[in-house]
C-alpha cells in the first residue's frame, strides 16, 4: 500500500489515471521533468503479470491518493 496527502485521484478519473502516457494535471508545466503519465500504468501492469490488480482510492489517513497491490491467495 502506498498513500499520499496530495489531491488525490477523483473516482471517475481513475480508470483514466492508469492509462500510459495519462497526466490529469494539464496545469503542472509539461517540461519541468515532473513525470510522463508512466507510473500507475506501470503498476498496473506488474500486478497484472503476477496475477494481482492495482486497486485506487482515497486514503482514510492522509486524505490524497491510495493505492493498494491486492495478490489473489
Amino acid at each position: 500500500r502506498v498513500e499520499d496527502d496530495g489531491p488525490g485521484i477523483p473516482a471517475a478519473l481513475r480508470e483514466e489515471a492508469v492509462k500510459p502516457f495519462t497526466r490529469l494535471e494539464p496545469a503542472r508545466n509539461q517540461n519541468k521533468g515532473s513525470g510522463v503519465g508512466l507510473g500507475l500504468s506501470i503498476a498496473m501492469d506488474v500486478a497484472r503479470a503476477h496475477g494481482g490488480s492495482l486497486r485506487l482510492g482515497e486514503s482514510a489517513r492522509l486524505g490524497g491518493l491510495q493505492a493498494d497491490i491486492v495478490f489473489a491467495r
